[in-house]
């Protein structure tokens, strides 16, 4: 029975150890074909890359005709992306602007009353209650 289980144990080594081994590697004319298919099947035609270096070379101009901004128009669209991003309710975008409008809501938050709950009610007790039991 042991030699039996042996026996089991050198086989899977084995078979483990043969289908670790690496494929057959392709000969060297294999790969050129394989090369020489994909870059056949990639540029199409010589027409065709004639016509993407035309065009790379047309983007490219494009892209350079692009202007710079001046100072004046950069200092501009900072004060208005100030007006729409960081407090869309100061028409200035100021810091001046935004300490009276603190003031203001301040103001109006202390004219609110602060609201007290009444917790001696019967209801206010049986909901205390049933909290602290959770």
């Amino acid at each position: 029975m042991n030699k039996l289980i042996v026996a089991l144990i050198a086989g899977a080594f084995a078979s483990v150890a043969a289908a670790q081994t690496s494929p057959p590697k392709p000969t060297a004319a294999e790969r050129q074909a394989d090369v020489k298919a994909a870059t056949q099947a990639g540029s199409g035609s010589s027409a065709s890359t004639a016509n993407t270096a035309t065009q790379q070379k047309a983007n490219v101009e494009k892209s350079k005709d692009v202007s710079k901004m001046t100072t004046a128009e950069k200092n501009q669209l900072a004060k208005d992306l100030n007006k729409s991003t960081v407090n869309p309710d100061n028409p200035t975008g100021s810091a001046q602007g935004t300490a009276t409008m603190q003031k203001s809501t301040t103001a109006a938050s202390k004219e609110v009353p602060k609201s007290r709950p009444n917790l001696n009610t019967p209801e206010a007790q049986k909901a205390l209650k049933k909290a602290s039991t959770k």
